[in-house]
């Protein structure tokens, strides 16, 4: 009842320890890192005659032309023989997803992505899976022809966004280049979009300032129900006073 007694008495304390809690937590909470979300695009280097789905390479016929000559008449022959079948030549396309990263962090893919689908803040990077740099700077080439494309922002859909836009962005690139080399569409390679998966790297907590904002709260109220005891009510100090100053009765 002595600390219900305090915190009535000096509950302007307790307002004062409430509004200080919400200064230190909203302190606390603008100093927490912003949540920060990534958008990973799995891209897969591939070419038309899809060497990956095949065990052989298929092989086109070699056509041969012999002259037989005669005394009375000269005549060709053409001939015509298939190679044997050999493995698919899959090594291209594992160098172009080694090389074809540093075209998508290019400011001229930059430059196509925001002028086909609009500016999108965030930050975009790209590395060929399973590659590496090493201490000293020696770059291991992936064995895979996938490419990682990531994409930070504040916000999920930005980021996501982001990453699909750059992956279209460089596959419309990489046609008109194709088109302007006169490449044979049985000869180029296309990038082909597997998945997409977003997901928070970091963000705000709200335990250590509700747990600030809660300390404070209750440091204040203890300040309330202390002073409560050191300086009592005046009634109650006139009482023990006159008590004090009260003759004592003797009986004869």
């Amino acid at each position: 009842m002595s600390a219900a007694r305090g915190l009535l008495r000096f509950w302007w304390l307790v307002v004062l320890g409430l509004a200080a809690g919400v200064v230190g937590a909203g302190a606390l909470i603008s100093h927490e890192p912003p949540t920060i979300y990534t958008a990973n695009d799995t891209v897969l280097v591939n070419s038309a005659d899809a060497p990956y789905l095949r065990t052989v390479q298929p092989a086109a016929p070699v056509t041969t032309a012999s002259k037989s000559s005669s005394k009375k008449k000269k005549q060709a022959t053409v001939k015509s023989t298939t190679p044997a079948p050999t493995p698919p030549d899959t090594q291209v396309l594992v160098n172009a997803a080694n090389l074809y990263p540093l075209f998508m962090q290019s400011d001229e893919i930059r430059k196509l992505r925001i002028s086909l689908y609009g500016p999108t803040p965030g930050r975009v990077t790209a590395n060929a899976i399973a590659s590496s740099t090493n201490t000293y700077g020696v770059y291991h080439p992936s064995p895979l022809p996938v490419i990682m494309v990531k994409a930070t922002s504040r916000r999920s859909k930005s980021a996501q966004k982001l990453a699909v836009d750059t992956v279209k962005a460089f596959g419309i690139w990489i046609v008109r280049h194709q088109q302007e080399a006169g490449v044979p569409r049985s000869q180029r390679i296309n990038v082909e979009q597997l998945r997409v998966r977003v997901q928070s790297s970091s963000g705000t907590t709200y335990s250590l300032p509700a747990f600030a904002a809660l300390v404070c709260v209750l440091a204040f109220c203890g300040l309330a129900v202390l002073a409560d005891r050191v300086w009592p009510r005046r009634a109650e100090a006139t009482e023990a006073g006159g008590a004090r100053m009260a003759p004592s009765r003797h009986v004869a």
